[in-house]
């Protein structure tokens, strides 16, 4: 799967209470509000593994949800382990690249 990822995480970090910041291999900053995160979770509790239809009620995560440990899994993913106890979802780089909101661009030699 690893053959697949298209980026890299160069660096992860804490960006406030509620939010997380990744620096992808191409220089791409991106912040993650973790409730956001916690909602879009790919995990088969969460998302129907046949359909691809949302089981998670998006209402009964609540704001204040944030890891409490992040893990790698390989070179393609990241397990969060959230306060509310959820820990199956394997968010691949992929799938974290199209959730993030673009903090900067990489900055081109001129």
């Amino acid at each position: 799967m690893s053959a697949d990822t298209k980026h890299t995480i160069r660096k992860l970090e804490k960006a406030g209470e509620y939010e997380l910041r990744i620096e992808w291999d191409d220089g791409v900053a991106m912040r993650y509000n973790t409730a956001t995160l916690r909602r879009k979770c790919p995990c088969a509790s969460c998302i129907h593994e046949w359909t691809g239809e949302q089981i998670l009620d998006p209402l009964s995560v609540l704001e204040t949800v944030k890891p409490v440990r992040i893990e790698p899994v390989g070179r393609y993913a990241l397990r969060f382990h959230w306060n509310d106890r959820h820990d199956t979802g394997l968010y691949t780089f992929d799938l974290l690249r199209s959730l993030g909101e673009p903090e900067s661009s990489p900055r081109k030699n001129d």
